[in-house]
């Protein structure tokens, strides 16, 4: 799966990104595809390979991940009330790894 962009995300992160927030960000780029970037990993999984209370712990911790310029979620519409939705009843959340600026690293001799 995604294990080399995991590996990559680990050090474009940063360290402003830290506990349930890194956590999950590294379990969507290690379930993500290494092509498309796109995970369906659900919001259940997510909670479980992070260790997370449940699906409303990672709900929140994406938003703040949004927040903090790495948006994850892919928009599936809008609301009446022009807001983006990302999940709805009836309908997977499906996540996308953001691009970002790959962290140069020293290569041995």
């Amino acid at each position: 799966m995604g294990y080399e962009l995991r590996r990559k995300l680990r050090e474009a992160l940063g360290p402003d990104i830290t506990g349930l927030q890194r956590a999950v960000a590294l379990e969507i780029a290690d379930d993500a595809n290494e092509t498309t970037r796109t995970s369906w990993a659900a919001l259940e999984d997510l909670a479980r390979w992070t260790g997370a209370k449940d699906a409303v712990v990672v709900r929140n911790a994406l938003k703040r991940l949004a927040a903090a310029g790495w948006e994850f979620r892919i928009p599936i519409g809008k609301g009446k009330d022009g807001r983006t939705l990302y999940a709805v009843p009836g309908t997977r959340m499906t996540f996308c790894v953001p691009p970002f600026q790959e962290v140069a690293t020293a290569t041995p001799k």
